[in-house]
């Protein structure tokens, strides 16, 4: 099929993302460095020293070694604070702190306050799962029209767990409604939508904001979680929804900005922030979708809003669009894409697989056996491409994953073995060629075998863990994963069976989607979404 392209020139300020070894001006040269005591001056290993700067909106976050010593590199200068959190105490914060272009500031920290209560695992701003059924939400007509219209793409647990107002349910419904006309489904009635409202706002109103150290551990950190230090910056438009993140050849992060309507970047040398936003022809603004960047520097992403997929050369400035045929099923924002080894782009769809060849223009298009039988969504989430070139995507909604072979057209489906609701979320390919997913519902980590199908099942130590999204350090066979529900960026041994957490600054940063810089072997990127946008990484440090 052939594909229109439209072409227009980017921002030339993204030129500038050249090698991140290669010294850059602007690049932090400033330390802080101190030592963390506990109420009675005793120096306290392992615990987690956070440092801002409001100005500059950025977070770090490293651990206290042996004797309590902490150092902080390589900060832009400016006005610091610096708080500690270790065991059940945590510091103040302290007053600012003048960090020089280069040079080394003093700054101890005493642990002497009690931190707030532990906040149990789950989605932010959300009751734990497994306190969300059916049975948890009220009776009234509110309830059978969740039950009739909303359970058709959302489970009902993430339904009844959800705390929010008025305005926000609002627009989740108003959004819901677009989505079925899109998908060309019967709308509710205004009068339907506004009695939805109404009962969601009434029976599911929201929680508080929790406190921003309530997910750090309680214990003190020991061994190779000692050795990091995490680096984010918060965007100034804080309900953008930095959903995704990818990574380009240059060692330079990007996130797609869902509400947003941008795309984020974010230079891990330069700690300096900009933005692109993609070209309209119809639409106020663009709704960017998962994002994924190949080897050449080319990003591509789904926009709904304008129905098409795009790419964008980095190098150059240059977008392409490629329209969106309304003979392939469902919406052009599918919730993952992955780049094949060939040059084709895929994507997951409503229970379907879909698959762009850039070079010919043409598309295609695969559904599973469970939509075929049933006609109703099993769900379409994580994607990657196997070692044998097939893909393999997550049947969320059925607890099953799906094998999509682009050559012979056959589409082969798979349960997963495990109890309870595994909801398979995002995956990635090791070395070998196997598949790697995580299982959000029950908190695991699944390992295919990409010529057996075999599958086994591995658990991190942190139980209710929301295991989300998965990336493979492919040199040292080294399996990341995001631990949603508890804030926690983990990496597996597949030969060891050794994992070591590194939690995140602060709870409820809701990391959608992990990946693993090949450019930097000790770096992951990671973006969040709920409530505060954000886009950063994790860096592994010498002992």
């Amino acid at each position: 099929m052939s594909t229109t392209r439209q072409t227009l020139i980017g921002l030339v300020v993204l030129l500038a993302a050249s090698d991140p070894g290669t010294p850059v001006q602007g690049a932090g040269a400033g330390t802080v460095q101190g030592i963390v005591t506990d109420s009675s001056g005793r120096p306290v290993a392992g615990a987690f020293v956070k440092l801002r700067n409001p100005q500059r909106r950025l977070t770090i976050m490293v651990v206290s070694r042996d004797e309590g010593r902490y150092t902080a590199t390589q900060l832009p200068a400016g006005n610091w604070v610096v708080q500690g959190v270790g065991g059940e105490f945590q510091s103040a914060w302290s007053d600012p702190v003048e960090v020089p272009l280069e040079g080394t500031v003093r700054l101890d920290v005493s642990l002497t306050g009690r931190r707030a209560p532990a906040l149990p695992a789950a989605w932010p701003r959300r009751v734990p799962q497994d306190q969300a059924t059916l049975a948890s939400l009220p009776e009234g007509r509110g309830k059978e029209i969740v039950q009739a219209r909303c359970v058709s793409c959302h489970e009902v647990a993430r339904i009844a767990a959800n705390r929010v107002d008025r305005a926000a349910w609002r627009t989740t419904v108003n959004e819901m409604r677009a989505d079925m006309k899109n998908a060309k489904m019967p709308d509710l009635t205004d009068q339907d939508a506004a009695v939805l409202v109404e009962y969601l706002a009434t029976n599911l109103p929201p929680l508080p904001a929790p406190d921003p150290n309530s997910r750090l551990p309680r214990t003190l950190m020991t061994g190779e979680a000692r050795n990091y230090r995490v680096v984010q910056y918060e965007l100034e438009n804080e309900g953008a929804e930095t959903h995704d993140v990818a990574v380009d050849p240059f060692g330079v992060g990007w996130a797609n900005q869902r509400l947003g309507g941008k795309i984020s970047r974010f230079d891990p040398v330069t700690l300096e922030y900009s933005e692109i936003a993609p070209p309209l022809t119809t639409a106020a603004k663009a709704r960017p979708g998962n994002l994924q960047i190949g080897a050449d520097g080319v990003m591509w992403l789904p926009d709904p809003n304008e129905r098409r997929w795009l790419s964008y050369d980095i190098k150059t400035g240059r977008w392409t669009t490629w329209p969106f045929p309304s003979t392939v099923r469902g919406q052009p924002n599918g919730n993952s894409m992955a780049l094949h080894p060939d040059g084709t782009i895929w994507s997951t769809g409503p229970g379907s697989a879909r698959r762009l060849n850039p070079v010919t223009g043409q598309w295609s298009s695969w559904d599973t056996p469970t939509w075929l039988r049933t006609r109703k969504n099993p769900g379409g989430y994580g994607i990657t491409i196997a070692g044998d070139g097939r893909a393999w995507f997550a049947m969320n909604l059925v607890d099953r994953m799906a094998r999509v072979d682009g050559t012979t057209g056959e589409v082969v489906e798979f349960a997963i073995p495990v109890e309870g609701n595994a909801y398979p979320r995002r995956m990635d390919t090791d070395a070998n060629g196997d598949v790697w997913v995580g299982l959000w519902g029950v908190g695991k980590l699944l390992k295919i075998d990409h010529k057996t199908s075999d599958m086994t099942v591995f658990d991190p130590p942190t139980p209710k863990n929301g295991a989300y999204a998965v990336s493979i350090d492919t040199r040292n066979d080294l399996v990341w994963v995001t631990l949603h529900t508890v804030d926690t960026i983990a990496r597996f041994n597949p030969a060891t069976k050794e994992w070591v957490e590194f939690p995140l600054p602060q709870a409820e940063t809701d990391v959608r989607r992990i990946e693993f810089d090949p450019n930097t072997p000790t770096r992951v990127w990671w973006s969040s979404v709920a409530n505060f946008a954000r886009i950063g990484f994790i860096e592994l440090l010498d002992e």
